[in-house]
């Protein structure tokens, strides 16, 4: 374990400082198979009911704090969780094992998981099949309860909880209690990982970088960490909480001062007008927006919708989703990316109809490319997007859109969705815009092309940079490599921005940079005048537009394109901020 007063040093991803009690996340330790006499069976046997009603109480309250958060249909897996809890087959094969082989009860029921999954392997039924991930999640939730190993902080009564894990999924992400968590630790992970991105949405602060430190911190141990610099303590001396209260203060007087904008235009001191939006993921994140005062959504992720269930959610529902946050935010925007599943981003069914690992997902089957595969179930999406349009303002955005055939199969689909909905007289706005998403070079390179096919450009900073320089974003061995600041980057942008302009076609930029006051004057410069960002962000962003011209920043941006080194154009940007400070 880590020595008291420990430092630890990482990347700052997601702005932010807290203090709280660590709760570590994690696979569980590794089960020790060992024989046990006949007089500790009585024991053993307590302890497996101990374990299945703690798991119970557990799965119980996720069930009821995500029914609350989305849908009584997202919980529903949680339903068949429980049943499982309850299944007498399970529970005597357990008993059973435990008798005839005189062995631990966690070997007993990390045997009998796997014996389980064996059988639901080799069936032909598919709805079998599909139970394979309930009882891995099951098993270990009960395996954690055995051993100690437990996560019941995040369901508990503790209100600072500081999160320590390798790494953060979409899909765990979906169940995290946010009034009870105040930051995020990784191991793994860099700036734009979907960890990154979701804390930023919140508004939590997030380090990541810090290998094997959930291995080395216990339970509750007091943490400190610093999300401007990177900095992590363990067991923090009185001296470090009272600086810790110090920069907090001056933080909180930070944000006082930027919320004094929220009302005031997005407009340039030379009298430009810039449109400020929101990334959501939920509708509650609508709720956000419409307090800061975003002008529309410029990133809707649908995806959630999609993650931690057994199938995927059909046209109503999804309808009932589209609809809630449009009508929300009517006459405002809503642009809706159709599902980005894929990279870091599975299912449980997704993995099942993809048996096979795919080496690099990130280059695999994804976002677009998976809803064309499957036309019938992206045709449920497109539906249903088109039936929320009637009730306010909704744009289709197609994410990863590599080249000009991809977007002809989509409009064929669309035009097929558009008639299957006339046929059954169910409305629709038929004067929908439809954009593409830029994040791949060949269509950041076929840009012109693109905007002939359709009516807008959102520019995904985020993985554009990570399929420009080849660098994984969050893989935090080489986070030093992805550089939003290299040349080929800012003259990529400057071409997409370019050619939105000789088209008459509104461009955007949706990804992390949007929302990162560090490039806010330099993407003015270069032809960005919407930008799209997690709502935390609008009021400081707002705030360094009100403080420039465009003047200032289309000279900044010329300066910035002449150079050819990442360090040259970073002291620009540096020198830039002290000369007007």
């Amino acid at each position: 374990m880590v020595e008291k007063h420990s430092k630890f040093h990482g990347i700052a991803v997601s702005p932010g400082i807290a203090w709280g009690k660590a709760c570590i996340m994690g696979s569980p330790p590794k089960i020790t198979r060992r024989k046990i006499k006949v007089a500790q069976v009585t024991q053993e046997l307590a302890r497996l009911t101990q374990a299945i009603d703690s798991s119970r109480e557990q799965i119980e309250s996720l069930r009821d704090r995500i029914k609350s958060r989305l849908s009584a249909k997202e919980a529903a897996i949680f339903d068949a969780h429980l049943l499982f809890l309850k299944d007498p087959v399970f529970i005597a094969q357990i008993q059973k094992k435990l008798l005839e082989a005189q062995i631990n009860i966690e070997a007993a029921v990390e045997e009998v998981i796997e014996e389980s999954v064996a059988v639901f392997k080799s069936t032909q039924d598919s709805y079998l099949k599909e139970r394979i991930q309930d009882v891995r999640d099951v098993g270990s939730r009960i395996l954690g309860n055995l051993i100690g190993y437990s996560q019941k902080c995040l369901i508990g009564e503790e209100k600072h909880l500081i999160i320590v894990s390798p790494e953060i999924t979409p899909s765990q992400a979906v169940g995290f209690n946010t009034t009870q968590i105040k930051g995020l630790i990784t191991e793994k992970g860099g700036p734009t990982s979907h960890a990154a991105i979701l804390a930023r949405s919140l508004g939590i602060p997030l380090i990541s970088g810090i290998p094997n430190l959930s291995r080395h911190i216990e339970l509750s141990t007091p943490v400190f960490m610093n999300g401007y610099t990177g900095e992590v303590i363990i067991n923090p001396s009185h001296r470090q909480i009272q600086k810790y209260r110090i920069s907090a203060k001056a933080q909180a007087e930070k944000k006082r001062q930027e919320k004094k904008v929220i009302g005031l235009p997005s407009v340039t001191s030379d009298g430009w007008e810039i449109h400020l939006f929101a990334n959501i993921r939920t509708e509650e994140d609508v709720e956000l927006a419409q307090v800061f005062q975003a002008e529309g959504i410029g990133l809707y992720r649908t995806e959630i919708h999609f993650l931690d269930r057994n199938e995927y959610p059909d046209e109503d529902e999804q309808f009932q989703h589209y609809r809630t946050i449009v009508e929300k935010m009517a006459p405002f925007p809503v642009t809706i990316r159709t599902m980005d599943l894929g990279g870091d981003k599975f299912t449980s069914y997704y993995n099942n109809n993809h048996p096979l690992p795919e080496r690099n997902p990130y280059l695999g089957l994804r976002a677009i490319r998976l809803s064309l595969k499957y036309p019938e179930i992206f045709k449920q999406q497109l539906r249903a997007i088109l039936r929320a349009s009637e009730f306010g303002n909704a744009k289709i955005l197609l994410p990863m859109i590599a080249s000009i055939e991809e977007i002809k199969q989509v409009k064929r689909l669309l035009l097929q969705s558009m008639n299957e909905l006339s046929e059954q007289n169910i409305p629709f706005k038929q004067d929908f815009l439809l954009g593409a998403m830029i994040e791949i070079p060949s269509a950041a390179l076929a840009a012109e092309a693109i905007l002939k096919e359709v009516d807008f450009l959102s520019v995904g900073t985020n993985d554009l940079i990570q399929y420009t320089l080849a660098v994984d974003r969050g893989n935090a061995q080489v986070s030093q490599f992805y550089e939003a600041l290299h040349p080929s980057i800012l003259f990529l942008l400057k071409h997409i921005a370019d050619a939105a302009r000789r088209a008459g076609k509104e461009v955007s930029i949706c990804g992390e940079m949007a929302g990162d006051i560090r490039y806010s004057k330099l993407l003015l410069g270069l032809g960005y005048t919407h930008l799209s960002m997690s709502s935390f962000f609008i009021p400081q962003v707002k705030k360094i537009i009100r403080s420039i011209s465009m003047h200032e920043a289309n000279a900044l941006a010329n300066r910035a394109l002449s150079l050819n080194e990442v360090k040259k154009i970073k002291q620009l940007l540096e020198k830039d901020k002290v000369l007007n400070n």
